[in-house]
């Protein structure tokens, strides 16, 4: 079975093909559709889970109704890490942008893997440092980046399974998860108009191309170079 799983360069189980089954023969299998939620906020933070297929993201709501949405949950990632292992209640709604496959692991079962296998504690700890580090870059970017650039590593972000090397970073590559501009807007600490105006800039120069609301990075070495001016 583990040779038909695809496993990307990001992959939390990349090299790990014994813990995946190991994980998997403890897990339940779940099959999501567009919008079903997986959990809410304060809810008991009981399970952790592993992406198989699709995208989630990860909100909260203001008590002014707005949805701030701070990650994008993409295929081959886990999450409802924090919560698992502090067994807290969870900070944020998780739902489905696309269909999804999951899978779900209890509190109980994830603690014998990582007293079994240390690979998997190791991993945990990569994860949970890359994610603060991005929230660091986060405020720095809402710091000292406009919106265009903000927009640009955004996108970048989305697509950086399919960047894997110098020749995929000077080819077309569709951004694999399709946002709404208010969702772009939520993730950039801006507003959708902005974002709306930042797209038509980038398009006009030839960074990017929008067709049936499917985003194309034209030239991936090139927004590198616009991001690090």
């Amino acid at each position: 079975m583990e040779a038909h799983w695809h496993l990307h360069e990001n992959d939390f189980f990349r090299n790990l093909a014994t813990e995946k089954e190991e994980f998997i023969s403890l897990a339940t299998r779940k099959s999501l559709k567009k919008n079903d939620f997986i959990f809410y906020e304060g809810d008991p933070g009981k399970s952790c889970f592993y992406l198989e297929s699709g995208s989630v993201k990860i909100f909260r709501v203001t008590t002014l109704g707005k949805e701030p949405m701070f990650f994008v949950r993409k295929c081959g990632d886990m999450f409802g890490l924090a919560e698992v292992i502090d067994a807290k209640e969870r900070k944020c709604n998780a739902q489905a942008l696309t269909s999804c496959i999951l899978y779900e692991i209890n509190k109980e079962n994830f603690e014998l893997l990582l007293s079994r296998f240390h690979s998997i504690s190791r991993q945990v700890i990569k994860v949970m440092g890359r994610r603060l580090r991005y929230l660091g870059e986060q405020i720095e970017n809402l710091m000292v980046c406009d919106v265009t650039t903000r927009m640009l590593k955004l996108l970048f972000y989305l697509c950086c399974n399919s960047l894997l090397d110098r020749a995929s970073l000077s080819q077309p590559t569709k951004v694999p998860i399709n946002l709404t501009q208010e969702q772009m807007a939520s993730l950039t600490g801006s507003c959708q108009q902005t974002i709306s105006e930042s797209l038509k800039e980038l398009q006009q120069n030839g960074l990017i191309q929008i067709s049936k609301k499917e985003i194309t990075l034209l030239n991936p070495l090139q927004i590198i170079d616009r991001i690090n001016q």
